[in-house]
């Protein structure tokens, strides 16, 4: 699966101040995304015409919604509930949606963190396709403390339950993205300081992670650069991760199988100067994976331990969403390129 390298729609920061976009995420079966806002606690939901250009359809804020600095965004496999784990608060907040197609402004839940994870600060979520468990990434700078977590996820009180962890000691650098395999079996964690990707595998009638990686992806040939995000593709045969450091998204080949990256080089790069991105951070796929949505904080500094830098001088605008298409997957982009080509060449060929 490839995308075209340049973007077929720019989403300025609009709000009042810069603000950090950390993530991005699809709803299941429409097209239809959410975006993470956190420097000034918002979501925003985004649907997507047949031409690719994005527009707001709803904004969800701070104070009624209990947004503290919200990282990361889910939907459950439904699309019935958005899951969003906050920075400042430690918390899961849980928004439903209504007969009006809208999310409520106010949580139906605000789950406060298990307490072996409650001083950690959380960056990468994901829920597994069954929507069964949630899994989060607690990594932030290589001097403070992480983990990787396993939750059991009750769609229906809704409720969301610890099963298992990996602690500080266990883990090699600082996890920053987290994704399941399609079966289930699986984590995928991107370490932004190490510039690799571990596979971890964990039981899911246990609930128990092997802290021990099943493969550990890394090396020159890869071109992961501070990897932040990563997703799996609708299909299963390819990952895709965002690399904050080079300025550029990888995608890779993936076995769903045997649950194990193939190949070290990319099977595609969405690099500068076509791709226009500067600090990419949150991805994601559309339903039918025909586009690709990535965020990006704008040219932040990084400190030397891994933190970034911004504050009320940053410009707000520096903060955008880029949509990507894939290649020729869209028909009715398609068909109305065909008609301007067409047009040209008439002009070309002139009367007759």
């Amino acid at each position: 699966m490839s995308y075209e390298p340049r973007p077929i729609d720019c989403i300025q920061n609009n709000s009042w101040a810069y603000s950090l976009i950390n993530s991005v995420a699809f709803h299941p079966s429409e097209d239809l995304f959410c975006a993470a806002f956190s420097s000034v606690n918002q979501l925003i939901n985004f649907k997507v015409d047949k031409f690719g250009q994005a527009r707001v359809t709803q904004v969800i804020k701070h104070p009624d919604a209990l947004l503290h600095a919200p990282q990361h965004v889910v939907f459950s496999p439904d699309g019935k509930k958005i899951i969003v784990i906050n920075w400042s608060s430690t918390t899961f907040t849980i928004y439903q949606r209504g007969e009006d197609e809208l999310y409520a402004s106010l949580p139906i839940a605000c789950i406060p963190f298990p307490a072996p994870l409650a001083a950690l600060k959380p960056h990468g979520m994901d829920i597994s396709p069954s929507g069964k468990f949630l899994t989060v990434a607690f990594g932030w700078i290589n001097t403070h403390q992480k983990a990787i977590g396993l939750f059991s996820f009750d769609d229906e009180g809704p409720e969301i339950r610890l099963l298992d962890w990996i602690p500080d000691e266990s883990l090699p650098g600082v996890p920053k993205g987290i994704a399941f395999s399609p079966d289930e079996t699986c984590l995928l964690v991107t370490y932004s300081d190490l510039n690799c990707i571990c596979i971890y595998d964990f039981d899911r009638q246990t609930g128990r992670i092997n802290p021990v990686p099943t493969q550990t992806f890394e090396g020159e040939a890869t071109r992961l650069a501070r990897p932040e995000d990563i997703k799996v593709s609708r299909d299963g045969n390819s990952i895709t991760v965002s690399n904050s450091e080079a300025d550029y998204v990888t995608s890779y080949s993936f076995d769903c199988t045997n649950n194990r990256i193939t190949e070290k080089r990319p099977t595609q790069a969405l690099e500068n100067p076509d791709a226009h991105m500067r600090f990419p951070h949150g991805i994601a796929y559309s339903p039918n994976g025909a586009l690709l949505v990535v965020s990006q904080f704008g040219p932040l500094p990084v400190t030397s331990n891994g933190d970034i830098v911004f504050g009320r001088q940053t410009p707000r605008r520096q903060a955008k969403i880029n949509i990507y298409r894939q290649q020729h997957s869209h028909p009715a982009l398609k068909s109305s390129h065909w008609r301007r080509s067409w047009s040209s060449l008439m002009r070309l060929i002139g009367p007759r």
